[in-house]
């Protein structure tokens, strides 16, 4: 192989590194050539830029309130990030390489009843934090089970069990995340999430960073079993933290949670209704499990935000396929490829704080939330291109950490402004599904490029990469993202000008 693991892994902090602020003001020099960027090029004195990240501006209970809404999430992605790469290295070793991209394509399956399950109970508890709670003990249970099964093992678990943690992990990203930005949106005014959105992100990279961290010490911590107890823990914290959050995001504000867009009377009117039998009940239910998929289909700009939210999953998944293919290819031990897998999160999620910090709020308020979106689709271009031409675990390791870093740091931002200008039934039932199926559609797709084009066999090996399929598939793609992304623009442009919401 052109290039070793370590090396992978000590090129890429040196390139991280090449971004420096000096002093107590940060310029950006490359972005001042353009006079359309002239506000990220003004510098920024030291106190205004405090304030900011302390959110000053902001009433102290909603203050208080987005502090706890921020460990909330910071705990759910630091968890994540160190339950992921077990869930990759258990996976690969027990099942083998060559079914991950069968067990992506089946994850869309096992989603089906789950989201039904959700929306429902969307509807039957209309106090958030008794939603996050349900969730959480759901997910709490399983992971105690497959901790069970991974300790009964003894260090070669049963199929079944890599089959359920791959499942588990996978719905758990796009359920429990989600949920609690429904849950922020609906308490968040347009004007609010610019101020608070930016630095929320930043102060949840934190979390990324920590259990990145977590991932790399695996042999410190009780090994797989301590990381999954860890993650089975921390589900208490979510649901205690998110509790807290919204008692304050309530405070002098009566009962119940204050939306921010108006909800439509024929919503308002249906709700009213209640079952009086038991089918009606079942059905009413299974309406409101499936009203979600009507609203995102029937309102062009819901499907739009849905399309340029997750379009970048599509040829991430090659990527992510790529990176894992080569990173368990140069590492035998398993608690050295949690390790390996641990170090590119972490450099993923310090690149992404430091973007948040000092980036998505100026990017923003100069280009707007319409043409932030186009930068991703135009970053994921050039870095399939690299990965093409430069197949190595370098390049892919590289490629990898740049696309998520303006996911996370720029594009996630962006998409949750998206919803802001939307009604409540639209953030927790069409952005459930829209985030929740979206994210595994276009997993999905890019899925089937892994799966008909780069499947690792014995008969390719050691190189299954197609390099020239890959590029046209990926290049026509994102030409279809980027259009999508620049009509949506023009659309949330129009809605802020008017101060509208899409119902």
């Amino acid at each position: 192989q052109a290039v070793s693991a370590q090396e992978a892994l000590t090129e890429i902090p040196r390139s991280a590194l090449s971004l420096a602020c000096s002093g107590a003001r940060i310029h950006f020099p490359l972005l001042a050539t353009s006079r359309r960027l002239e506000p990220i090029a003004r510098a920024m004195s030291c106190t205004e830029f405090i304030n900011q990240a302390l959110l000053r501006d902001l009433p102290t209970e909603r203050r208080w309130s987005y502090l706890c809404f921020s460990c909330a999430l910071l705990v759910a992605l630091g968890s994540h990030q160190f339950v992921g790469p077990v869930k990759t290295a258990v996976f690969m070793d027990v099942v083998g390489t060559d079914w991950e991209p069968v067990a992506k394509s089946s994850v869309l399956v096992v989603l089906v009843p789950l989201l039904i399950g959700y929306s429902v109970l969307v509807s039957l508890y209309k106090a958030p934090e008794k939603l996050v709670l349900a969730i959480c003990a759901f997910y709490a249970a399983f992971y105690l089970l497959i901790v069970a099964g991974l300790i009964s093992g003894h260090g070669h678990p049963p199929a079944w069990v890599a089959w359920l943690l791959y499942y588990t992990t996978e719905t758990k990203g796009v359920i429990v995340m989600p949920m609690i930005w429904s849950v922020i949106t609906d308490v968040t005014t347009p004007d609010l999430a610019k101020k608070a959105y930016p630095i929320m992100f930043f102060a949840v990279q934190i979390g990324g960073i920590a259990g990145s961290y977590l991932a790399i010490q695996v042999n410190d911590v009780g090994g797989e079993a301590g990381l999954l107890l860890m993650q089975t823990a921390s589900f208490v914290l979510i649901a205690l933290l998110a509790r807290i959050a919204c008692r304050m995001a309530t405070s002098g504000e009566g009962e119940g949670l204050v939306d921010a867009a108006p909800e439509d009377s024929q919503d308002g009117a249906r709700q009213g209704a209640t079952p009086t039998t038991a089918w009606s009940l079942v059905t009413d239910q299974l309406y409101k499990g499936c009203e979600g998929v009507w609203l995102l289909v029937s309102r062009p700009y819901v499907f739009g935000a849905f399309w340029v939210s997750y379009a970048n999953l599509m040829p991430r998944t090659i990527l992510d396929y790529q990176n894992s293919v080569l990173g368990v290819n140069s590492f035998e031990n398993r608690n050295d490829q949690i390790a390996f897998f641990g170090k590119v999160n972490l450099i993923i999620n310090c690149g992404t704080a430091l973007l948040t910090l000092i980036g998505t709020r100026p990017i923003v308020e100069a280009l707007g939330v319409g043409q932030s979106l186009l930068v991703l689709p135009v970053g994921m271009f050039f870095c399939m291109l690299a990965l093409c031409f430069r197949y190595t675990l370098f390049m892919s390791t590289a490629s990898l950490v740049v696309v998520c870093i303006l996911a996370y740091g720029l594009n996630s931002p962006c998409k949750e402004m998206l919803y802001v200008r939307t009604s409540r039934e639209i953030k927790y039932k069409a952005k459930s599904w829209s985030e929740m199926y979206g994210n595994q559609l276009m997993k999905l797709f890019g899925a089937q490029v892994n799966l008909w084009v780069n499947r690792e066999s014995d008969l390719c090996s050691p190189h299954c990469f197609q390099t020239h399929t890959t590029l046209i598939v990926s290049s026509v793609w994102v030409a279809l993202w980027f259009g999508v992304a620049a009509r949506l623009g023009a659309q949330h442009r129009e809605l802020e000008k008017d101060d509208k919401y899409v119902k």
